[in-house]
């Protein structure tokens, strides 16, 4: 199974995020609504991420075994976190991966945090994880280059998250999906009177 752990963008989140990519990049709108035959001699045109795919990555984990998805299910119980907020308010070109994208300018220390935890978590399980500095993301456009116009303005777009998600990365005729296979809770930071007030013990 190919699959990475992330975030998955609340619905009002993922339908603002598609209406400002609509007003902000008309290029991108334009193209993906047109249908033309691909021509050897023209660059590719860049593709509008699909809104039901827009996510935060927090570990690509790649090709995992049934041994490893087993682990990774036992070592991911063990991070802890609280829920958070962040606003995406900010957009980028990446040239490597060539994707353009939306991004967090302060992105929150819970978000951070967890990101760590769950690296290590995944490394426990067995899985090789990228060891470049996390950036964490919202991929907008894929086969984006420098032809691709500037956004005609920022985003300025929140979301909330109070859960993290083992995604598997689905490829059939229709495309890519990203089908949630596991959910872990974010728990805020209570005291044990407060825990045990709202049933959150460990038993």
């Amino acid at each position: 199974m190919r699959c990475f752990i992330g975030l998955d963008l609340p619905v009002k989140t993922k339908l603002a995020l598609e209406s400002w990519r609509q007003k902000a990049l008309p290029e991108v709108k334009e193209r993906a609504q047109t249908k033309r035959p691909a021509k050897s001699n023209t660059p590719a045109e860049s593709v509008a991420v699909p809104t039901a795919n827009f996510h935060i990555t927090l570990a690509f984990l790649g090709q995992v075994d049934a041994r490893q998805h087993e682990a990774l299910l036992n070592e991911m119980e063990q991070v802890k976190g609280s829920p958070f907020s962040l606003t995406l308010d900010s957009t980028a070109l990446w040239e490597g991966p060539k994707i353009l994208l939306a991004a967090p300018g302060e992105p929150d220390d819970a978000l951070m945090d967890l990101a760590r935890q769950v690296r290590k978590a995944a490394r426990a399980a067995g899985v090789q994880v990228d060891g470049r500095p996390y950036r964490p993301h919202v991929t907008l456009v894929r086969k984006a280059t420098d032809a691709l116009p500037p956004p005609l303005f920022a985003p300025d777009i929140h979301a909330d998250f109070s859960q993290f998600h083992l995604f598997e990365s689905f490829s059939n005729a229709q495309g890519v999906r990203y089908p949630i296979r596991h959910s872990w809770p974010l728990i805020p930071n209570m005291s044990v009177r407060e825990r045990l007030r709202q049933g959150l013990t460990d038993n």
